[in-house]
């Protein structure tokens, strides 16, 4: 059954379940909120699970949240509005004042550099054959005139190379997908940075390549988080490898970068019915700060116990998980999805 309104929306049954949550929480456009309630008048089924969504959202509304109870007054609110204006009203007269000076400074030419050898290949690869051809003529010139010779660069590619100690020794990286000329597939070349830097060109399932990326998820200290997004965008096409999955599911859980944990729980799409995985999700959805990286897990949890052929035999663990979700969590679109989980699993703690 399916209708159409004037601005040519189109509801289908199957759809309900999805749109209902979203209409609930008044987040649809009112085109799809009129075609919504126009398929509701015409399908009863489709009606009483409107319903039943607006009765829940009514009833875990009205459950006290623990920014209420915790800050009864609206002071610390208060607080932390008046420190974000101040802390943008001081980031707004830095961009006002004459930045002249500051783009002549070391920091700013070597971070504009960076970000144009990261984000352009060719250039990038341009810039090393520039740096070789440099650094043989130095090299030749410092022969003649001194017995000290140029620190070699290091290319690691093919056979298995890479040693802990050179591992150890990076103090920062770059990774970036290149094409080698006269070739259609890119490659991933991964730059290692030390007293003898390394450079390990090599396809996304080549050893060295996932040893050095593995290696920089594992050190969010030391590397950059646009690095570590970067080797989380690579060993996307190897998340099936356990080393892989592996680290990809200790930078959820641990990184202290909340756009990187969200990058991991994303790379994870899809292999929420692995042990590791699901016990990644759960972690995150009970114990993460960031409200962002939450939702990505209750989002790819739902997923799984969706897919599951057996959805009466659900973990405790999940089941507990999803009913502390359900009554504590701050984020209003987390607490639905919980909600939407345990009815889903059978659970009897809904009204």
């Amino acid at each position: 059954m399916s209708e159409r309104n004037h601005h040519e929306t189109i509801i289908r049954c199957e759809q309900i379940e999805q749109l209902a949550v979203l209409y609930a929480c008044d987040e649809l456009d009112p085109g799809a909120c009129a075609a919504l309630e126009a398929h509701g008048k015409q399908c009863p089924a489709c009606a009483a699970v409107l319903s039943r969504e607006a009765r829940m959202h009514r009833v875990i509304a009205s459950f006290d949240q623990p920014a209420d109870t915790l800050d009864r007054s609206g002071l610390l609110l208060s607080q932390c509005r008046s420190e974000l204006a101040e802390a943008l009203d001081d980031k707004q007269a830095r961009a006002d004042q004459p930045g002249w000076r500051a783009a002549f400074l070391p920091a700013a030419w070597w971070a504009a550099l960076r970000g144009a050898l990261v984000y352009h290949p060719a250039l990038s690869m341009a810039v090393l054959v520039v740096a070789g051809f440099l650094a043989g003529v130095a090299g030749q010139r410092s022969h003649v005139t001194s017995p000290v010779s140029p620190r070699p660069v290091v290319t690691v590619s093919a056979a298995p190379k890479l040693t802990e100690q050179q591992l150890q020794s990076a103090a920062s990286a770059n990774v970036a997908w290149v094409t080698p000329s006269g070739s259609q597939a890119p490659t991933v070349q991964v730059q290692l940075m030390s007293q003898t830097p390394m450079s390990i060109v090599g396809s996304p399932d080549d050893t060295d390549v996932q040893r050095a990326l593995t290696f920089v998820l594992a050190n969010g200290q030391r590397f950059d988080p646009g690095v570590r997004l970067d080797s989380l965008e690579v060993l996307r096409t190897r998340s099936s490898d356990p080393d892989v999955r592996r680290a990809i599911c200790t930078a959820a859980r641990t990184d202290h970068n909340p756009g990187v944990r969200m990058k991991a729980l994303e790379t994870l799409q899809g292999l929420g019915q692995d042990a590791l995985v699901q016990q990644t999700l759960i972690e995150a959805l009970a114990n993460d700060s960031n409200s962002g990286v939450r939702v990505e897990a209750i989002n790819l949890l739902v997923n799984a116990l969706r897919a599951d052929s057996q959805p009466g035999s659900a973990d405790p663990q999940i089941l507990s998980v999803l009913r502390d979700r359900l009554r504590n969590d701050p984020n209003n679109y987390i607490r639905l999805q919980s909600a939407a989980a345990l009815r889903q699993l059978g659970s009897g703690d809904l009204p």
